[in-house]
């Protein structure tokens, strides 16, 4: 390892410089090895949590530009939309404000027809009116007229049948009287009352 060689080196040449015995040398020697794994330890554990991180700090980059480059993409294609609707917008409320205008002005045509045509239609209702009653006063006068000629058909009946009894064979009428079954015969049933007055 670079990291392990470069210290052996450095406590070897501090080693040669100090002049002690073998047997210091290996204590101190045996201390540096056991400081080295310590620091590579550490160095390495540095190093790869370094690395882990560099890789996580990878990943949020990329995945924060792919999310840049897809929120453009929508706010472009948002701008698009915006720019469509907002002249849809105008043409419709152009059409609008035109169908709005002539709607304007046939209620005011209606509101003047309707105006003006009232008071012929209330002058026409109340003839109407006087019509009506006129009518009906003709029908109960009808009415009336219908009863006086179905009193005098009725009257006209009833002296027909009178008239008729009285012009009968009289030879069939004498021998009637004297026979004493001769009143069983019984000729018309007579003329119809008079109705009573329909009100």
């Amino acid at each position: 390892m670079p990291i392990k060689r470069l210290y052996h080196k450095l406590t070897n040449e501090a080693d040669d410089a100090t002049g002690f015995d073998s047997d210091t040398l290996a204590d101190r020697k045996k201390g540096a090895d056991v400081k080295g794994q310590r620091l590579q330890l550490i160095v390495y554990t540095a190093l790869f949590a370094f690395i882990v991180l560099a890789a996580y700090g990878y990943y949020l980059i990329f995945n924060l530009t792919h999310d840049v480059h897809s929120l453009s993409n929508d706010v472009r294609q948002m701008a698009r939309s915006v720019n469509q609707m907002s002249l849809s917008v105008t043409t419709n409320m152009d059409v609008i404000s035109t169908n709005v205008i002539g709607m304007r002005k046939s209620t005011s045509k209606i509101a003047n027809v309707v105006s003006d045509t009232m008071p012929v239609m209330s002058e026409n209702t109340s003839k109407m009116t006087v019509t009506a009653q006129n009518v009906s006063d003709r029908i109960n006068g009808m009415s009336t007229n219908m009863q006086t000629m179905s009193a005098g058909i009725i009257g006209m009946q009833r002296d027909m049948w009178s008239m008729n009894k009285s012009i009968s064979n009289p030879g069939e009428s004498m021998i009637d009287s004297m026979m004493p079954w001769g009143n069983n015969r019984r000729g018309s049933p007579g003329p119809l009352a008079f109705p009573p007055p329909v009100r």
